[in-house]
Protein backbone atom coordinates (compact mmCIF):
# COMPACT_ATOMS: atom_id res chain seq x y z
CA UNK A 1 0.00 0.00 0.00
CA UNK A 2 1.29 3.22 -1.26
CA UNK A 3 1.90 6.01 1.55
CA UNK A 4 0.60 9.75 1.08
CA UNK A 5 2.85 12.83 2.23
CA UNK A 6 1.73 15.58 4.40
CA UNK A 7 2.11 17.51 1.28
CA UNK A 8 -1.00 15.15 -0.77
CA UNK A 9 -2.90 15.31 2.81
CA UNK A 10 -2.97 19.02 2.98
CA UNK A 11 -3.80 19.37 -0.71
CA UNK A 12 -6.74 16.68 -0.59
CA UNK A 13 -8.14 18.14 2.80
CA UNK A 14 -8.26 21.98 1.06
CA UNK A 15 -10.03 20.40 -2.48
CA UNK A 16 -12.28 18.50 0.30
CA UNK A 17 -13.42 21.79 1.59
CA UNK A 18 -13.68 24.08 -1.48
CA UNK A 19 -16.15 21.16 -2.30
CA UNK A 20 -17.96 21.17 0.61
CA UNK A 21 -18.62 24.71 0.59
CA UNK A 22 -19.35 25.53 -2.90
CA UNK A 23 -18.79 28.99 -5.07
CA UNK A 24 -20.49 31.39 -1.87
CA UNK A 25 -23.44 32.47 -4.27
CA UNK A 26 -26.27 32.18 -1.86
CA UNK A 27 -28.90 34.04 -4.01
CA UNK A 28 -29.92 36.78 -6.38
CA UNK A 29 -28.96 39.84 -5.43
CA UNK A 30 -32.64 42.28 -4.32
CA UNK A 31 -33.64 44.79 -6.61
CA UNK A 32 -33.28 48.14 -5.89
CA UNK A 33 -36.04 50.15 -3.40
CA UNK A 34 -37.07 52.21 -6.90
CA UNK A 35 -37.69 48.64 -8.70
CA UNK A 36 -39.82 48.00 -5.88
CA UNK A 37 -43.53 48.26 -7.22
CA UNK A 38 -46.46 47.49 -4.42
CA UNK A 39 -48.69 44.49 -5.62
CA UNK A 40 -51.23 46.96 -4.94
CA UNK A 41 -51.32 47.80 -8.49
CA UNK A 42 -53.86 46.70 -10.99
CA UNK A 43 -56.29 44.26 -9.09
CA UNK A 44 -58.14 42.53 -11.31
CA UNK A 45 -57.64 42.80 -15.63
CA UNK A 46 -61.09 41.63 -17.59
CA UNK A 47 -61.33 41.03 -21.08
CA UNK A 48 -64.77 41.45 -23.22
CA UNK A 49 -65.87 41.86 -26.37
CA UNK A 50 -67.70 45.10 -27.63
CA UNK A 51 -68.59 45.12 -31.66
CA UNK A 52 -65.26 44.64 -33.49
CA UNK A 53 -63.31 45.68 -30.77
CA UNK A 54 -61.92 44.02 -27.52
CA UNK A 55 -62.22 45.81 -24.35
CA UNK A 56 -59.69 45.38 -21.53
CA UNK A 57 -61.13 46.82 -18.12
CA UNK A 58 -59.33 46.87 -14.68
CA UNK A 59 -59.12 48.91 -11.45
CA UNK A 60 -55.69 50.14 -9.86
CA UNK A 61 -55.10 51.62 -6.63
CA UNK A 62 -51.94 54.07 -5.87
CA UNK A 63 -51.83 55.14 -2.94
CA UNK A 64 -47.80 56.18 -2.89
CA UNK A 65 -48.03 57.53 -6.46
CA UNK A 66 -45.29 55.00 -7.42
CA UNK A 67 -46.81 53.76 -10.65
CA UNK A 68 -46.81 56.49 -13.70
CA UNK A 69 -48.00 54.61 -16.48
CA UNK A 70 -49.77 51.54 -17.84
CA UNK A 71 -48.41 50.03 -21.00
CA UNK A 72 -50.96 47.65 -22.75
CA UNK A 73 -49.35 44.88 -24.88
CA UNK A 74 -51.28 41.91 -27.15
CA UNK A 75 -50.32 39.06 -28.51
CA UNK A 76 -51.96 36.94 -31.22
CA UNK A 77 -51.89 33.17 -31.25
CA UNK A 78 -53.22 32.44 -34.04
CA UNK A 79 -56.68 30.76 -35.64
CA UNK A 80 -58.49 28.31 -33.67
CA UNK A 81 -57.50 25.12 -34.05
CA UNK A 82 -53.90 26.02 -34.92
CA UNK A 83 -52.68 27.33 -31.67
CA UNK A 84 -49.23 26.58 -29.83
CA UNK A 85 -49.70 27.15 -26.28
CA UNK A 86 -46.34 26.14 -25.59
CA UNK A 87 -44.78 28.76 -28.25
CA UNK A 88 -43.19 31.60 -26.98
CA UNK A 89 -45.25 34.55 -27.00
CA UNK A 90 -44.49 38.03 -28.43
CA UNK A 91 -45.99 41.03 -27.30
CA UNK A 92 -46.33 44.07 -28.76
CA UNK A 93 -47.17 47.59 -27.20
CA UNK A 94 -50.58 48.80 -28.38
CA UNK A 95 -51.31 51.61 -25.82
CA UNK A 96 -50.30 53.76 -22.69
CA UNK A 97 -51.97 55.32 -20.54
CA UNK A 98 -51.03 57.51 -17.51
CA UNK A 99 -52.17 56.25 -13.82
CA UNK A 100 -54.35 58.77 -11.72
CA UNK A 101 -53.77 59.46 -7.96
CA UNK A 102 -57.03 59.64 -6.61
CA UNK A 103 -56.02 59.57 -2.54
CA UNK A 104 -56.50 55.98 -2.26
CA UNK A 105 -59.72 55.19 -4.05
CA UNK A 106 -59.48 52.52 -6.88
CA UNK A 107 -59.74 54.22 -10.06
CA UNK A 108 -61.45 51.88 -13.10
CA UNK A 109 -59.77 51.77 -16.32
CA UNK A 110 -60.87 50.95 -19.88
CA UNK A 111 -58.90 50.56 -23.27
CA UNK A 112 -60.55 49.12 -26.54
CA UNK A 113 -58.57 47.39 -29.07
CA UNK A 114 -60.02 47.76 -32.53
CA UNK A 115 -57.17 46.09 -34.41
CA UNK A 116 -59.11 42.49 -34.05
CA UNK A 117 -59.91 39.93 -36.94
CA UNK A 118 -62.86 37.62 -36.24
CA UNK A 119 -61.39 34.01 -35.67
CA UNK A 120 -58.18 34.87 -34.06
CA UNK A 121 -57.21 34.14 -30.32
CA UNK A 122 -55.80 37.08 -28.47
CA UNK A 123 -53.94 37.76 -25.15
CA UNK A 124 -53.15 40.96 -23.44
CA UNK A 125 -51.41 41.98 -20.22
CA UNK A 126 -50.35 44.97 -18.60
CA UNK A 127 -47.20 46.94 -17.33
CA UNK A 128 -47.39 48.75 -14.58
CA UNK A 129 -44.27 51.02 -14.80
CA UNK A 130 -42.64 53.66 -12.31
CA UNK A 131 -41.39 57.05 -12.59
CA UNK A 132 -37.79 55.19 -13.05
CA UNK A 133 -39.21 53.33 -15.89
CA UNK A 134 -39.23 49.69 -13.74
CA UNK A 135 -42.03 47.90 -14.90
CA UNK A 136 -44.18 44.84 -13.42
CA UNK A 137 -46.34 42.66 -15.64
CA UNK A 138 -50.11 42.00 -15.14
CA UNK A 139 -51.65 38.36 -15.23
CA UNK A 140 -52.66 37.33 -19.01
CA UNK A 141 -56.30 37.45 -20.14
CA UNK A 142 -56.95 35.38 -23.38
CA UNK A 143 -59.96 36.34 -25.56
CA UNK A 144 -61.31 34.07 -28.63
CA UNK A 145 -62.82 36.72 -30.64
CA UNK A 146 -65.50 35.82 -32.82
Amino acid sequence: MKKFSAKNKIFFGLALIFLVTGCGLKANPAPSASAVIPNKGEQKLTVSTDGNAVVLTWQMQNPDGKIKHTTIEKSQLGSTGNICRDCPRTFEKIGQLQVLNANNKKSEYRFADSLVEKGKIYSYRLKLCDEAGVCRESQIVEIDFK
